[in-house]
């Protein structure tokens, strides 16, 4: 049965061509019956697009978070434009991210957020979440090689808004690996000078928050 909406963009998004499907998804004012006709629409790209659009509403976002697959998943999540549990947030992780190489750039961009001085990082995922994820960099020679300056990635944990205290002490201590000493020597102290800080931060924190 075909879908009537009140909004023409909507009912004719089956007609468009995939420029058309595509400009409506990455529009900020496109409708919000004309979302939901591009989330069921069968053109992948143009879902894509939708995903991360900063207006995305969240009834369209459920369509698309039940889409199979892991990349829509990661874009709406590094948006932030899907509203999840804390428990959500572990087991999309644990199905689709913990352990697979080919997913390792997006979900360090959808979990840790962006880390670029230049932008906020507003990641929701829960500290649980990072404590495991920061053990799986650990064991995971795959991730690890996924990333040739690690202090990069680090730094990702420490700028998180819900970095936990353990990971934050655990980077503040951590050595300076044989091979980044040539190269990124002093990026590993500056690392451990801000995991430091980030420390005190978080005890600050903790402290007028249990008075």
């Amino acid at each position: 049965m075909t879908d009537v909406y009140g909004s023409p963009y909507a009912n004719n998004i089956p007609n468009m061509s995939n420029s058309e499907v595509a400009s409506l998804a990455k529009n900020r004012f496109t409708d919000a019956e004309t979302m939901m006709a591009i989330a069921k629409h069968w053109y992948r790209l143009g879902k894509e697009y939708l995903a991360a659009n900063p207006n995305l509403t969240q009834e369209s976002a459920r369509i698309l978070w039940d889409h199979r697959g892991y990349v829509l998943k990661a874009t709406m999540i590094q948006a932030g434009n899907i509203e999840l549990t804390d428990q959500e947030y572990i087991d999309t992780y644990r199905r689709y991210f913990k352990g697979n190489a080919r997913s390792a750039y997006r979900m360090m961009r959808a979990f840790l957020g962006e880390a670029y001085y230049w932008q906020p990082n507003n990641s929701q995922t829960p500290a649980t979440l990072l404590e495991e994820i920061y053990e799986d960099f650990q064991t995971d020679e795959h991730l690890q090689s996924s990333w040739g300056d690690s202090s990069y990635l680090y730094k990702r944990f420490i700028s998180h808004p819900n970095c936990p205290l353990n990971v934050a002490l655990k980077i503040g201590t951590i050595k300076t690996p044989e091979h980044s000493m040539r190269y990124y020597g002093s990026q590993f102290e500056q690392l451990r000078q801000q995991a430091m800080l980030k420390v005190a931060e978080i005890t600050k924190r903790e402290s007028a928050v249990s008075r």
